[in-house]
């Protein structure tokens, strides 16, 4: 993993903003997303557990060499941007152990991708809300083993969503569990109810803040690409001067400037925004990382409208290119799901009557299975 060590992840080093900096995120957005999620949601929630959990060394071991693909599943698709009212329950059993269950519809958890497809095992940080004699302790970090390099784990399910048009296939999923054992190492933390759930659970999630801003930087490295792209096509890309004789390269026409300049400036700029809010906050829990991430994502996000401008200078030969600006362009919208894929209970009847209908649904399967397979 580019050499990255624990202490780089958890610290937030200059070796792990390097990583996020680099321009070959552009090249495969779908697996700098991957990436990006193990490294800093996965590796980077463990570390901050690592001193008092000797016994995660060897998963950690794991994780840093990729013979385990780590992920993050903190939404639910009845809970976006109020996470902290999810409904996903870990029931502490008389013998210390857990059991972790899907108990609704809404509490299904949306948009990491968890099945076996990637060909290596895949274990997750799971939030869920720990249950203890019937009573909610608060939502906690659990670690839950979904997938082997070839099946789900048991009570595990996972079903695939339709790919995004315009970008590279990722197995988003929604992903439930059906009474699901962990044994009793698999909580991260404390199992007392804390005196401020709200400050615990921000403290749990706290490399979300992080994540915002790390994502948020691949949008920079797709909008220097893109316009790179489109500068040396209109350079190259020649008509017939008004001599009637000589050829002209495209570049001369104020048109075809405009979007270039102002990606080539967006670019610049933005890449010293990043390195700004970086220095601006080392600690991720601290309340001003959220503030800036998210204020650094939105500027990027609306930046990178001119892919879209510079898509349309290709003119016929945009759809073919091998790496278009379009693509890009798909790729950094993509981001802005990053932050909550589904905000509140209504969407469940345009996003889910049909998709989140159970296999065994009459017709459901020989419908929907080309298109919406179920792992588990």
């Amino acid at each position: 993993m580019v050499d990255l060590t624990l202490h780089d992840i958890e610290k937030l080093t200059k070796r792990f903003w390097d990583f996020h900096f680099d321009m070959i995120a552009a090249r495969d957005m779908t697996a700098f997303i991957i990436a990006a999620i193990h490294v800093n949601l996965c590796i980077g929630t463990l570390s901050h557990f690592a001193k008092e959990r000797p016994d995660l060394q060897d998963l950690l071991t794991k994780l840093l060499s990729f013979e385990i693909c780590g992920e993050f599943m903190l939404t639910e698709i009845g809970h976006g941007l109020d996470a902290r009212n999810l409904e996903t329950t870990a029931t502490l059993q008389a013998d210390g152990s857990f059991e972790l269950h899907t108990p609704t519809t809404a509490a299904s958890k949306v948009m990491p991708p968890t099945t076996p497809y990637c060909g290596i095992p895949r274990v997750a940080i799971v939030f869920a809300r720990l249950m203890v004699r019937g009573k909610s302790q608060g939502v906690k970090p659990f670690i839950v083993f979904l997938s082997d390099a070839d099946a789900m784990r048991p009570g595990v399910s996972s079903r695939i969503l339709p790919t995004r048009p315009g970008t590279k296939p990722l197995d988003h999923a929604i992903t439930t569990f059906n009474r699901v054992q962990l044994p009793y190492n698999a909580l991260l933390g404390s199992p007392a109810k804390p005196e401020s759930e709200r400050a615990e659970f921000l403290c749990h999630i706290r490399r979300v803040a992080v994540g915002t801003l790390s994502l948020s930087i691949m949008g920079i490295s797709a909008i220097r690409v893109g316009t790179r792209i489109a500068a040396l096509y209109s350079e190259r890309r020649t008509i017939t001067a008004p001599d009637g004789h000589s050829a002209m390269p495209i570049i001369g026409f104020s048109t075809q400037q405009r979007p270039i300049v102002e990606g080539w400036v967006q670019g610049r700029v933005l890449t010293a925004f990043a390195h700004w809010a970086v220095g601006m906050c080392p600690d991720p829990a601290h309340p001003t990382q959220h503030a800036i991430g998210t204020i650094f994502k939105a500027t990027v996000i609306k930046a990178s409208r001119v892919l879209g401008e510079l898509a349309e200078r290709f003119g016929l030969r945009a759809p073919w290119r091998q790496t278009t600006t379009s693509d890009l362009s798909e790729r950094v919208n993509a981001l802005g799901a990053a932050r909550a894929p589904v905000d509140d209970r209504n969407s469940i009847k345009t996003y889910g009557n049909w998709r989140i209908r159970k296999a065994s649904d009459r017709g459901f399967q020989s419908a929907h299975s080309s298109i919406l397979p179920t792992v588990g």
